[in-house]
C-alpha cells in the first residue's frame, strides 16, 4: 500500500514542505504520494497581497496580512 500525505495549505509552511519532498525525490529517496489542498485561488498564503476585504465568491472571509507600506522582517 502506497503511503499518502496531505498538505493543508500552500502558504509558507506548505510550500516549504512540498519543496523538501521534491528535494528528497531529486536525491533518489522514495517519497509518498502527496496532495496539497489550498482554499484560496492562488498559492502563497500570508504572502499574498490583496487590497480586498470582506468575503470572497464562496462566502469565506477575505483579508490579507500583507498590505501596502507594510514593513516586515519576514520574507516577501
Amino acid at each position: 500500500m502506497t503511503k499518502r500525505v496531505a498538505i493543508i495549505g500552500a502558504g509558507p509552511s506548505g510550500l516549504a514542505q512540498l519543496r523538501a519532498f521534491q528535494s528528497a525525490k531529486d536525491k533518489g529517496a522514495k517519497i509518498p504520494e502527496i496532495v496539497c489542498f489550498e482554499k484560496q485561488s492562488d498559492w502563497g498564503g500570508l504572502w499574498n497581497y490583496s487590497w480586498r476585504t470582506g468575503v470572497d465568491e464562496y462566502g469565506n472571509q477575505c483579508h490579507g496580512s500583507m498590505y501596502r507600506y507594510l514593513w516586515s522582517n519576514g520574507p516577501k
